[in-house]
């Protein structure tokens, strides 16, 4: 233990280029073989943090870095949520104001430390660093004292990092934009903003990286009491700020939230991967129903009364609710969501209205609960649109008076918002009555409609201050302690009424996982997604416009482009492709190094769990690191390699997917380098490679029938053993002597009957079974 410590300390020294035994003696150096922290003994500045192995000063362009926190203090003025701390604090301690009066090291089996007093202003600050041995991860630690004698308001930034620039090339660094889902973006370029809106900062961490030299900085904060906080990004600097303003009595204590700061070889990965260990206690997840788990899109519809108007036409233009499986099976993804379904959208021609009372026009309560049975025949789903934030000013909620008093109020007493102008209130989330009401909505969708799951839209995406009396608020910036209060009492109500109901938001934010299970994002990454890393079982599902290709890179369920009835489409094949590994491409992990090919055009991903590895790849017409909209397939169009890197023996065949053309084929790749090469000249391919004694079984493409007709299928093994049995499932229609389904060995035939009142539409035909990752194909049913 001397020996290691000694060593230590010899590369402590080494690490900062000391010159002389005068200038050890006024730094301060945490330090192993991965990353040395600096600071000055006399100033208590932060003089560097260094990625040893690869000799990068992370922090450049100035000898001296300030304090890593700032406070600010002495305010003038109320505070409101855009104040600027530097303009209305008139003391500003950091650098300046404070002095350090302790310096101190100390190390044991595990960590590295200093210790930092500093004092002034009627203050003392205590900052803590734990260098953990053999990582270049660090654990930060602020408190503030109030030593004076009089109560004291303070606005507190920690950490507060300047000079962030890891590795050299400035124009090319990246960091991560956590935007709903998120996205890997320019460095600088956006990104930041209040945790708890979705639609600035969604997670608590952020990471910046050179993907030039692999030089990575990120960082976590560990704070589950859910603080209001913003991230705070003005080039070079990276600050934490916490909001309102604190008031810390004479001889009170308070202690930040911890910061865990990772400096490594490597870009934003591990920060995300860290993100999901760290919160798995503290903020445990909501567990999906499982038919959510194996659900492959949410896709919106709105519904309109069939008329005499050609325009008013289309799959979901109805005369009546019970007309719904007639509308779904033209377009068979999982779980469809409605808008315009209430009284409001017939009477005000909105697409919500706040009252949600069903349409009389289309049959009401009872023919809404007996069309969703007819979708659930079909082996799918269906959830109700509610929308979670605004009222519209004809409801009959806006005209009692309601709405009123239970909206949003500003500073000045007005109840303004973005949506004022189309007629709408906005509902503060903190209003119990409001919590209420829509704690009513939900078990009602649940309860007398049928619906197998609600969506509270446009939650996610705020963060609003509310000064109304009526609210009785502790305090107008507690949203985020609103919203926990919201989404609990709506999730207790609701699994009360359907345990396996499903609860979703509009904009994913990582907390609301505890009682949500996922939520919509319009953010579509060229790189995997990092709330895909960070968070689990909590999913973001894909907008319809996010595309079928976009859909197959993400790892999320959903990606559908504009599309009819017409199945010979990209999403058509996709929908079917995806069936076998969906439960790998969703809820698997997501390697660290996806495939390498040699066409710089193609992406890949590969997504693994204990059934087997599935690897997308896709040569996409989209360029840039994120997509604003749906991507679609190149036109461009040659042969490649995709090598997949294997540990142990090569499989001796794998199951390859022609996704462009639908086809299955039993595939034995070559191996070089200890990786498997896989060869097309397809835009866009599904590799399966399965583990654990699973198969890949297929069956060839079904015929148009018509109702009363028969098909048969003959299921076989692509991969592994060519025995046993599997079981056929076709919601929908007759399987052998049990309903829709049965029992068939592998090379046998079976026969699929149409039942003589079948639907026109697509009928999902699975093969199911323990260790099988069984294909699925549509049966086309056409009118007589």
């Amino acid at each position: 233990m001397v020996h290691s410590l000694v060593g230590l300390l010899v590369l402590s020294m080494a690490a900062t280029g000391d010159a002389d035994s005068t200038a050890k003696r006024d730094v301060v150096i945490a330090a192993n073989a991965k990353c040395s922290i600096t600071f000055s003994r006399k100033t208590g500045e932060l003089l560097g943090i260094r990625n040893v192995p690869l000799n990068d000063p992370v922090l450049k362009g100035s000898p001296s870095f300030g304090t890593p926190f700032r406070i600010h203090t002495d305010f003038s003025g109320e505070w409101l949520l855009n104040t600027d701390a530097e303009k209305a604090a008139q003391t500003h301690l950091g650098p300046e104001g404070l002095a350090v009066t302790n310096v101190r090291r100390s190390m044991d089996a595990t960590w590295d430390s200093l210790h930092l007093t500093y004092t002034g202003g009627g203050l003392e600050c205590v900052l803590r660093i734990a260098l953990e041995f053999g990582t270049g991860d660090s654990t930060w630690t602020l408190s503030v004292k109030n030593t004076g004698t009089e109560p004291r308001d303070f606005f507190v930034e920690f950490p507060r990092f300047e000079g962030v620039q890891p590795g050299s090339d400035d124009a090319k660094r990246k960091q991560t934009v956590l935007n709903q889902a998120g996205w890997i973006g320019e460095a600088w370029k956006g990104g930041g903003g209040i945790y708890g809106n979705g639609g600035q900062w969604s997670m608590q961490w952020h990471a910046l990286f050179d993907p030039a030299s692999h030089s990575s900085f990120g960082f976590i904060v560990m704070d589950p009491e859910l603080r209001n906080k913003r991230l705070a990004l003005n080039k070079p600097r990276i600050a934490i700020q916490y909001f309102p303003p604190k008031k810390l009595a004479p001889g009170e204590t308070v202690a930040l939230p911890p910061v865990w700061l990772s400096i490594r070889k490597g870009d934003w990965k591990h920060i995300a991967k860290a993100y999901a260990v760290c919160y798995e206690k503290p903020m445990p997840h909501a567990e999906p129903p499982q038919w959510f788990r194996e659900s492959d899109l949410i896709d919106g519809e709105h519904f309109k009364k069939k008329g005499k108007n050609p325009a008013d036409q289309g799959l979901f233009v109805l005369d009546d609710f019970r007309q719904l499986p007639a509308a779904v099976i033209q377009s068979p993804f999982d779980n469809t969501e409605y808008a315009f379904w209430s009284r409001g959208s017939m009477l005000h021609g909105v697409h919500t209205d706040g009252d949600n009372l069903v349409r009389e026009d289309l049959g009401g309560v009872a023919a809404l609960r007996e069309g969703f049975a007819g979708v659930r025949k079909l082996g799918l789903h269906s959830t109700l649109y509610i929308e979670g934030y605004i009222v519209h000013k004809e409801s009959d909620l806006a005209k009692s008076g309601k709405a009123e008093r239970w909206s949003v109020m500003h500073r000045d007493g007005t109840i303004g918002g973005p949506y004022t102008n189309q007629g709408f209130l906005h509902m503060c989330p903190g209003c119990v009555e409001w919590q209420d009401h829509l704690v009513s909505l939900v078990t009602r969708a649940l309860r007398e409609c049928g619906a197998d799951g609600v969506r509270l839209d446009s939650l996610g995406f705020y963060f609003l201050p509310c000064y109304n009396p009526a609210h009785k608020h502790g305090s107008p910036f507690d949203y985020n302690v609103w919203i926990q209060q919201l989404l609990a009492k709506v999730r207790d109500a609701a699994l009360k009424i359907k345990p396996d109901a499903l609860l979703t938001t509009e904009a994913p934010v990582d907390f609301y996982g505890q009682w949500f299970h996922g939520a919509l994002t319009q953010t579509y990454a060229a790189e995997i997604s990092p709330m895909r890393l960070a968070l689990a079982p909590y999913r973001a599902v894909a907008y319809t416009q996010a595309g079928s290709v976009w859909g197959s890179l993400s790892g999320f369920a959903g990606g559908r482009d504009d599309w009819g009835p017409n199945w010979n489409s990209p999403e058509a094949n996709w929908l079917s492709a995806r069936a076998p590994v969906h439960d790998i491409l969703v809820w698997g992990n997501v390697a660290d190094d996806s495939p390498q090919t040699n066409d710089n055009d193609i992406i890949t991903r590969r997504f693994m769990s204990n059934r087997g590895d599935a690897i997308v790849a896709a040569r996409v017409s989209a360029k840039g690191d994120h997509w604003p909209g749906g991507v679609r397939l190149s036109d461009r169009r040659k042969p490649y390699e995709m090598l997949i890197r294997r540990g142990g023996a090569p499989p001796e065949t794998i199951a390859v997917c022609d996704i462009e053309t639908l086809s299955w084929q039993s595939y034995k790749p070559a191996v070089r380098d200890r990786c498997l090469v896989v060869s097309t000249e397809s835009n866009w391919i599904l590799v399966v490679i399965p583990r654990a004694g699973n198969r890949v079984v297929t069956f060839d493409p079904l015929p148009q029938v018509r109702p009363g007709q028969e098909a048969t299928i003959r299921p076989t093994a692509l991969t592994g053993d060519a025995t046993g049995e599997v079981e056929i499932w076709a919601p929908g229609l007759l399987v052998g002597q049990d309903g829709c389904q049965s029992q068939v060995r592998l090379g046998e035939s079976l026969t699929i009957r149409t039942p003589n009142d079948a639907l026109p539409g697509w009928y999902q035909v699975r093969v199911r079974g323990k260790d099988i990752l069984g294909v699925k194909r549509l049966l086309h049913v056409v009118k007589e």
